[in-house]
């Protein structure tokens, strides 16, 4: 990044500046307005305390405030003497004090200080960015404590240094941020020209702390070229009732998303948010219980180990009154009275999360994140959407597989074919939560249906050729709100806005009627689009019009600062004031260069530039005797010696003022231009989030064409019904292998292949008149596809009510499912300490208290949403003994039948074959089912035989015959005497312990419970 861009990246507002408009020419003067470039340095110094109301200039203020502050600090840290003057050590020089000053100020922070064309880190500092960032470190003192010095710190006069280059600001700041280290840089206001002219009394240049940044408030233009969601900062507050209040604040979107629940002891309900909402720091407020600490602690190390740091920041509880809360977000949100009328209706736990949130981002200068009410959501208001909790998004893969944790292999990878980075956003929002209103389900089908058909329609084909190579437009949007954007990527955006309302503003209007689209959600979008760029933001074409784009576009040029803004800027009389200044003196350098070549008698003399000096003149060295003696030497060769005349010295420093004096003028106008723009936030929030929901609907399009996926029937009633239905990941991944897979022992060829496309099943589930189950009992062969089938089941409703198509034929019926909920899979929790057994039992507790009838357990109250509900039930006490483990599945299979409304449907994979009584003692609601194998037996050695078994991965009415785990040890290639001798145990033990594990599980379950089984007057 260029110096010129760094220049503007660190311009910060003062908050609430009205945009200027045209100001009547005004007369040009010859000698530097001196007015005018103090106004310039109030501006810089202002804009870093906005939020001090003194009546002093803004460089005396943080002058003011930097002594103060290091006075009171070095009193507490002992210091003997009363007066600010006499702390001063002897050996420091004002650079090294004013570098004290700060650091004493700021101690838990990194800052990079400006020393010219470099930023420098100092003390302890320097150690630490030499170590982590890989940079030259100068030996030198450590301590900024001097009644504490370091070890070898007496061996020096100078404190350590390192430094990097001032373009590289940004590369290293997220080096440092995502380190999890707290980053201040310093910049230098003044240049030596303007501090020349103005004639400052002070020793050392005026420096200002500029930005602060951390992990979650770091927002570059690197992050354009990422897919940026997850780094938001959450605030957690506990009650004393185990109520939990959080609000999160994802700066880069401008989003603020709150919440109040009361939550178990497995904290189930933190853990979804956690996952949702995906912080990147986490402030918790005053006591918070073990629980509550365990949860944030498991998900950090989680992130540690798949993504990126998580902080946890402990804050005391703020000691305030409703009322002092209150009056303390009003004062930081100025002129915002419907975000304060809405903080005056919240609960004080939440409310102290607000404040909290506003007291932490205030530092970094981001408190306007909480100025758009719109952007406000409460993370439980499903507006006709479900949330997925935590156990779903994992273990049904929606954003990572299993296996390796990433992306690849997971729902969101395979549907994801969006053009935009807001549009994938959107479509990952839409997994999150899927759409539980049937009307709204339908229109999304129906848009994906329409644009199907018209993906080759001119207008549709504009829209998707212009979203092409689409910067991500609301991080731009939001960096410029921040004030943060540089010239080109403003320009860029506001290029890329307009080329987006050209395709709607002078749209017919028959084409976008719902006659002519057939979708209800698509005509009222593209409604929406065509009057935002009619009316909202029309003003957006001008805006462009005022940028030279040659300069816009090439960065690294000195006229992208200066030469940024035509003559159609709003303000442009203020530039061409000092262009006309510049002008001005280049005239009369020219008129003293005539008059030197007078002097020395060479016509053919000109100025020339040597090592960035310009208006040199070059004297051969026989010759140097006639040169005025008025005259400064510059430099020298073997041959010529360079010189400026005192006319030319007084010039050019002029010139080099008022140049700079152009640069912060340029720098202070595209303030007020990004300002201008910002006016407009919520109309352009509005405008990419309908165009990010194009995008995703246009992804749904691509999954359904590229997998030949088919519109299901939506109904109200609990049922599945699925027609030739494939698991959408798998068969993704197996088109992505060769044509098949196989596996071989260790002595020949297995006969076990994988089909080249992935097997279709056909299946029925729902409450029904007919007497069609609503439990289905599904056993088989390990290995044989039964947990993948449950997946497939659970994926292809999330599909449906996302809106997208789903791997299954025409005639397919799905309900809609308030609730879904999973327990899947053998998995210790290493984290937590949580054994296998106990995680099992935890999945079960949450999703008997989500699907449990009202009423029906006093034991249970319901905490699900209302409506149908979809349990996927899977190996329920394998993590235990087979006894131990048959009962508790036994037992739960009994409670679904017992205390779950008639509008909840269960899938229930075991390997427990005891469980398949339920069928004949259930009244139909239990129904066996298998997946299907064919056995195939041969004679072998020492009257062995030798079994294989090839699975079909068909789902079969009827229970499973055996679980046949030893042939998984064929196909893993164990050897054969290994399998062998296992053969031969499994049918002995198998035929000894029947009886006797029966007759355990009847005493356990309980004789009496199996006699009303068979006794109709008291049915289950």
């Amino acid at each position: 990044m260029s110096q010129q861009t760094l220049s503007r990246f660190f311009t910060v507002r003062k908050k609430n500046e009205a945009i200027k408009e045209k100001t009547p020419p005004q007369d040009k003067q010859e000698s530097p307005n001196l007015t005018s470039i103090e106004k310039l340095q109030s501006f810089a110094c202002n804009s870093a305390k906005y939020a001090l109301k003194d009546q002093t200039t803004a460089a005396e203020s943080v002058k003011k405030e930097t002594s103060l502050t290091s006075l009171k600090k070095r009193k507490s840290m002992g210091s003997k003497s009363e007066s600010p003057t006499n702390k001063k050590p002897k050996l420091l020089t004002d650079f090294e004090q004013q570098i004290m000053d700060f650091k004493l100020e700021h101690m838990d922070k990194l800052l990079f200080i400006q020393s010219g064309y470099r930023y420098k880190f100092f003390g302890e500092d320097a150690k630490i960015a030499s170590k982590i960032l890989n940079i030259k470190l100068t030996e030198g003192k450590f301590s900024f404590d001097l009644s504490n010095p370091s070890k070898n710190d007496h061996l020096y006069s100078t404190f350590a240094q390192a430094s990097v280059p001032i373009e590289r600001l940004l590369v290293h700041v997220r080096r440092l941020v995502v380190r999890g280290f707290k980053v201040g840089v310093v910049n230098q206001i003044e240049t030596a020209a303007i501090r020349a002219e103005t004639k400052s009394k002070s020793k050392v240049f005026d420096r200002f702390l500029s930005h602060v940044f951390s992990a979650g408030t770091f927002i570059s233009d690197e992050d354009l070229e990422k897919n940026v969601t997850g780094k938001s900062i959450l605030c957690i507050n506990e009650s004393t009732d185990g109520k939990l209040s959080l609000v999160s604040v994802n700066v880069y979107f401008t989003d603020v998303v709150y919440d109040e629940f009361t939550d178990d002891f497995t904290r189930y309900k933190l853990e979804s948010r956690l996952h949702h909402l995906e912080p990147i720091e986490i402030i918790t407020i005053g006591e918070t219980s073990k629980e509550t600490l365990t949860c944030i602690s498991n998900f950090r190390k989680y992130n540690d180990s798949n993504t990126s740091n998580v902080a946890h920041i402990k804050a005391d509880i703020p000691n305030k009154s409703f009322s002092e809360l209150l009056a303390y977000a009003k004062a930081e949100l100025e002129d915002k009275d419907d975000v304060f009328s809405f903080f005056m209706n919240l609960g004080k736990p939440l409310l102290e999360c607000f404040t909290k949130l506003l007291e932490y981002l205030k530092e970094f200068k981001l408190t306007s994140v909480f100025e758009f009410l719109d952007n406000y959501k409460k993370f439980s208001d499903v507006n006709k959407s479900t949330i997925l909790d935590a156990s779903v998004l994992k273990n049904l893969e929606i954003f990572n597989n299993i296996t390796t944790g990433s992306e690849r292999g997971s729902l969101f990878a395979m549907l994801d074919n969006t053009l935009t980075k807001f549009g994938q956003r959107m479509l990952k929002y839409w997994l999150q939560r899927p759409l539980v209103d049937k009307i709204s389900i339908i229109e999304r089908h129906d848009a994906v249906e329409s644009l199907m058909s018209k993906m080759n329609g001119l207008q549709i084909e504009r829209l998707k050729n212009v979203l092409k190579a689409c910067p991500d437009l609301e991080l731009i949007l939001s960096r410029i709100h921040y004030e943060r954007s540089n010239r080109k990527e403003v320009y860029l955006f506001l290029k890329k806005i307009n080329e987006i309302l050209a395709v709607f503003k002078h749209m017919n209007d028959a084409l976008i009627s719902l006659d002519a689209l057939g979708s209800t959600l698509l005509s009222s979008n593209f409604d929406t689009l065509k009057s935002l760029s009619q009316q909202e933001l029309l003003d957006m074409e001008e805006l462009l019009s005022m940028i030279n784009s040659p300069s816009a576009i090439d960065s690294k040029s000195p006229e992208h600062i200066t030469n940024y803004f035509n003559s159609n800027f709003f303000n442009y009389k203020e530039i061409e004031k000092q262009n006309y200044e510049i002008e001005r003196i280049n005239e009369l350098l020219q008129e003293e260069l005539e008059n030197i070549k007078t002097l020395t008698k060479n016509k053919d003399l000109q100025f020339m530039k040597v090592n960035n000096e310009p208006f040199l003149i070059q004297i051969r060295k026989s010759n140097v005797k006639h040169v005025p003696s008025d005259w400064i030497r510059i430099s020298a060769t073997l041959n010529c010696v360079r010189y400026r005349s005192p006319e030319t010295v007084n010039l050019y420093k002029k010139l080099k003022y008022h140049e700079d004096v152009l640069k912060l003028t340029c720098d202070k106008l595209f303030l007020e231009f990004t300002s201008r723009i910002n006016s407009y936030h919520p109309h352009i929030t509005k405008l990419i989030r309908k165009l990010g929901e194009f995008d995703a609907l246009m992804s749904l399009v691509s999954a359904a064409l590229n997998y030949d996926y088919s519109k299901p029937k939506i109904v109200d009633i609990p049922t599945i019904q699925l027609k030739n239905a494939r698991n959408p990941i798998t068969e993704q991944l197996l088109k992505e292998r060769p044509a098949y897979a196989s596996y071989e022992s260790s002595s020949s060829q297995s006969d076990y292949t994988r089909a080249s496309s992935y097997i279709e099943n056909n299946f029925n589930l729902q409450k029904d008149p007919n007497d069609i189950s609503r439990i289905a009992l599904i056993t088989g062969p390990n290995m044989g596809g039964k947990s993948s089938f449950m997946r497939q089941v659970g994926l292809i409703v999330v599909m449906s009510q996302v809106g997208s198509f789903i791997p299954c034929d025409e005639n397919t019926v799905l309900g809609i499912f308030a609730n879904i909920c999973i327990r899947l899979g053998s998995n210790d929790d290493i984290f937590s300490g949580k054994s296998t057994f106990q995680i099992e039992l935890m999945e079960c507790h949450q999703i008997l208290q989500t699907c449990v009838e009202s009423g029906t357990d006093p034991n249970f109250p319901r905490t699900g949403k209302p409506g149908n509900s979809l349990i996927l039930m899977d190996e329920l006490g394998r993590g235990t003994a087979t006894v131990d483990g048959c009962s508790i599945a036994w037992s739960v299979l009994d409670y679904f039948i017992n205390h779950m409304l008639n509008n909840v449907l269960v899938l229930f994979v075991t390997h427990f074959k005891e469980l398949e009584a339920f069928e004949s003692i259930s009244s139909g609601v239990v129904k066996n089912y298998h997946m299907g194998y064919q056995i195939s037996q041969t004679d072998g050695k020492d009257n062995v035989i030798n079994t294989d078994v090839l699975f079909t991965y068909k789902l079969t009415a009827g229970p499973s015959s055996g679980s046949y785990g030893v042939y998984c040890a064929k196909i893993a290639g164990l050897p054969n005497e290994i399998i062998t001798v296992a053969d031969k145990v499994s049918r002995e033990v198998e035929t000894r312990a029947l009886e006797r594990d029966l007759n355990k599980i009847t005493k356990l379950i309980n004789g009496k419970l199996l006699r009303k089984l068979y006794d109709n007057t008291d049915p289950i």
